[in-house]
């Protein structure tokens, strides 16, 4: 199946589905979109040398666990 076939399907489910399933998926795209830049925040501190590694974290908490 070609990618405007895919593309015209969503759309025909989008166009069927009531106020709550539309709600749910427009949550959804939200989330998912705040997730990407909660990731591309990370990346850049991991970029920016602003992270420690796991086995550091791990020593300084060690008496804890």
């Amino acid at each position: 199946m070609n990618i405007w076939t895919r593309k015209y399907k969503i759309i025909q489910k989008v166009m069927q589905s009531s106020d709550e399933q539309l709600a749910k998926i427009e949550e959804m795209l939200k989330e998912e979109s705040e997730l990407e830049v909660k990731l591309e925040k990370a990346m850049q501190q991991v970029r920016e040398g602003k992270v420690k590694p796991h086995r550091e974290v791990r020593k300084r908490y060690e008496k804890w666990l």
